[in-house]
């Protein structure tokens, strides 16, 4: 009982933190929560903070049934003493969840009240990411099943999502240290002021391009963490942390190559961006968290929960603009809190490995475009 009422008030604490957030330095003053509405957010938070521990964590729903039960979070101390509890590292794994959900409600009521999401809480949540995949391994959600030995339970095996149809390191660390700078300057790059305007003469739009970034505040620390954070990478030398931290590079990358990949069609057919950056940077916080395999079908299902929202947004007359960060994360949520189900589900075609899905994605994203663009004159030529 004393586990629920910790995790009751775990949740009301971060749900007050994403609220207080959402209202100091998300939202304009017009759009800052009464009080019933924060204190609603609050207890919330904490109701859903105990069923997630009670789904997740005494329930096992994101583990193999035949684990051992009867875990308190009160003998945790003993458990991080030995290192072989493994209901403890499920009990880490519970927390690294309430931080994305954290995050993630943030980031839903600063975008449905402002049509934005900060860079202040997705450049947070990426970082934080990438240090739980530093520090706890066994974070993400597991894609294989995991065996240890019924004296000790020592886990034997990684599971993390990365490892088993991407690369594995090789035994002298090379390939590791080639991706991970790779995908840790591309998102240090996204994260620039970058201005590019494609109807002036390329070495206009390059120089103003370069002055731009010169100019703006935010390049120097991009700059310096894109040049200084490789040098760190040398130094992680266990291949599970690598595996690690690659799993949560390459699903930060494919998520926001996902979304940025829809805002440029969108742009060059319509002549409008469809999102905003902020669910690019977002989905690549959540794919550092989660992994590539659940970002692809949190991408994919985001869409269902956004269609009924914005058919009734449109008939009320409320314009066709629809916040889609909220539905994003309401995804995401679904997808965590039923990953055991939707892994069994999609398993045998992650099995394909992500240089066929990618391949498959870029058909799909070039169909799109062209169907987009037919489905544009059509409507232009009926007004």
């Amino acid at each position: 009982m004393l586990d629920y009422v910790f995790c009751l008030l775990l949740g009301s604490f971060l749900g007050f933190l994403a609220s207080e957030f959402a209202d100091r330095w998300g939202c304009s003053q017009r759009y800052r929560s009464s009080w019933k509405k924060k204190w609603g957010i609050v207890l919330a938070s904490g109701i859903a903070a105990a069923l997630l521990y009670h789904w997740e964590v005494q329930m096992e729903m994101l583990m193999p049934a035949s684990m051992p039960r009867n875990f308190s979070i009160f003998n945790i101390h003993q458990a991080i003493r030995t290192a072989l509890d493994l209901h403890a590292f499920f009990f880490l794994r519970y927390c690294v969840h309430l931080i994305l959900f954290t995050f993630l409600l943030a980031a839903t009521l600063t975008d449905f009240y402002e049509m934005i999401i900060p860079d202040s809480i997705t450049v947070a949540g990426t970082v934080i990411a990438l240090f739980v995949a530093l520090s706890f391994p066994l974070a993400a959600l597991p894609v294989t099943e995991m065996q240890w030995t019924e004296d000790s339970l020592f886990l034997t095996t990684v599971s993390h999502s990365i490892s088993m149809h991407v690369w594995s390191p090789n035994t002298d660390g090379t390939c590791p240290l080639i991706v991970l700078p790779l995908l840790w300057w591309f998102w240090c790059f996204a994260m620039l002021d970058r201005v590019w305007y494609t109807k002036l003469p390329f070495r206009k739009a390059n120089a103003i391009f370069w002055r731009y970034l010169y100019r703006s505040p935010r390049s120097m620390p991009f700059i310096v963490a894109a040049l200084c954070m490789p040098v760190f990478f040398v130094l992680v030398d266990k291949s599970e942390t690598q595996i690690a931290l690659l799993s949560a590079l390459v699903g930060m990358a494919t998520g926001m190559v996902l979304i940025w990949s829809v805002r440029l069609v969108s742009r060059w057919v319509l002549g409008i961006e469809a999102m905003g950056f902020g669910d690019v940077t977002l989905m690549g916080m959540i794919g550092a968290f989660l992994g590539w395999q659940a970002v692809l079908v949190v991408f994919f299902a985001a869409p269902f929960f956004g269609l009924a929202y914005g058919i009734v947004n449109v008939a009320l007359g409320k314009g066709r603009a629809v916040p889609y960060g909220p539905f994003l994360c309401l995804a995401t949520v679904f997808v965590v809190v039923f990953w055991r189900f939707v892994w069994e589900a999609t398993a045998e075609y992650f099995a394909l490995g992500i240089g066929t899905i990618g391949i498959f994605l870029l058909v799909m994203l070039i169909l799109f475009g062209g169907l987009l663009h037919v489905v544009h004159k059509i409507f232009s030529r009926l007004r």
